[in-house]
């Protein structure tokens, strides 16, 4: 006897029917395709390294670059010193204050008008006691304030209590007394 593989045939379909057996679909992953994808990862693991390297390279030169360009400045304002060139240093350093001048303006008129939008929330007590703390302790304690200032919502009207439940719970609609069960039971323990 040959051991040959037999597979059941499929009765013959009509045609416009489909086939009540479906066919098989592989699993299989292809060995190669594996080696591939090896083979793949072996060539990028260097060039990822090597583009690490580089990133590093280029982030310690721009680190060096901003030290020596502030280090040729300092030494040009010593030898600007030592020379005796004050009338071109005061300059120089007149035109770098007109250039940060706007801009610490501008910070201060952002920091006055958060404070006075911090203290209008607070008493006027309050606002003469703390008015004078730096902005980041101002800011902590107006949230803690703001934090306790939340209160459980309650009725204010007389003649709705927001508390007591109708007295005859049997001719009430369900949602309501589930709502007010709580309440009911606790009404009865008294």
């Amino acid at each position: 006897m040959s051991e040959e593989a037999t597979t059941p045939e499929a009765p013959p379909v009509a045609e416009g029917t489909r086939s009540p057996v479906t066919p098989q679909v592989s699993t299989e992953v292809d060995p190669n395709s594996q080696e591939q994808s090896v083979d793949d990862a072996q060539e990028i693991n260097p060039l990822v390294a090597e583009s690490r390297k580089y990133r590093k390279r280029a982030q310690s030169s721009e680190a060096e670059l901003a030290k020596l360009q502030k280090q040729i400045a300092n030494d040009r304002e010593k030898q600007m010193e030592k020379q005796n060139e004050w009338q071109a240093l005061a300059e120089e350093r007149a035109a770098r204050l007109a250039e940060l001048e706007p801009i610490v303006e501008q910070a201060q008129k952002d920091e006055s008008a958060l404070r006075e939008q911090i203290l209008n929330d607070f008493s006027e007590e309050d606002r003469d006691t703390f008015g004078d703390l730096p902005l980041p302790k101002l800011r902590a304690l107006h949230q803690k304030l703001n934090q306790n200032n939340q209160r459980l919502a309650v009725a204010n009207n007389p003649a709705v209590p927001a508390n007591e439940v109708p007295q005859d719970w049997t001719k009430m609609d369900r949602n309501t007394r589930s709502k007010n069960w709580d309440k009911i039971v606790a009404r009865y323990r008294k």
